[in-house]
This record gives C-alpha cells, structure tokens and sequence, in this order.
C-alpha cells in the first residue's frame, strides 16, 4: 500500500480500519465470501481515490484548535462524492447502485464518521 492505493487483498484486510469494520456487529458472523467481497469493493475504492483505507478515514478528520480530532464537514463531503462516482464508474444504477455506496458508506460509518445515504427500496 506504499503507492497510496488499496494495495493486495491481503494488505487490505491486516488495516485497523478494515479489521475494525469487518469485525461489527452486523458483519462479524457474515460468511468469508462477503468479507472478501466487501474488502475487494473496498479496494476498488482506495485504488480510485488513490488513497488506502486508513487514509480515506483520516481524510474526513481534522485537528481542532484545541488539538482534538473531530469530523471535518469537506473531507466528508469528498467520500461522499469519491463513493458516489465510484460507484457510477462501475455501472451499477438504480437499487443496486445504492446498496453499493451504502456499503462502502458502512465502512467510514464504523471508523467513527458519520454518513448518510439515501435508503434502499426496491
């Protein structure tokens, strides 16, 4: 992951980022296969917005005044729009365009930063 890109498999999985999504609540009994879906989706991510999982979460940080970290209103406003022309980069439209960025959405959601997309029905 030296080059800033999501980098193998492998590497993806062993970030504290990725250990800490694959291991909540909701994902932690899912089967291998949809682990390694989701962190193969994750990597498509990092390789678009050259940057590797741990530093898409502190893209959405900022330092206060105070020295404190908080959410920064820019940096989240950029995942927003890398996931959504991510995601249209990859042709899905429609429901199954919004399960995708909601999942990637998932996973800065589970690093502390909040977002929200629009809901899935269909």
């Amino acid at each position: 992951m030296a080059d800033g890109s999501g980098g193998t498999h492998q590497e993806l999985e062993e970030s504290p980022s990725v250990q800490r999504w694959l291991q909540s609540p909701g994902l932690s009994s899912a089967p291998e296969a949809e682990h390694a879906a989701l962190v193969d989706l994750l990597g498509g991510l990092c390789e678009f917005a050259g940057k590797g999982p741990d530093a898409l979460v502190t893209e959405c940080l900022r330092t206060t005044k105070s020295g404190d970290r908080a959410i920064s209103a820019k940096g989240r406003r950029w995942a927003e729009d890398t996931i959504e022309a991510f995601v249209a980069t990859k042709g899905f439209t429609g429901h199954q365009a919004v399960v995708t960025a909601n999942a990637l959405r998932g996973f800065l959601i589970h690093n502390g930063i909040f977002m929200q997309g629009p809901a899935s029905i269909g």
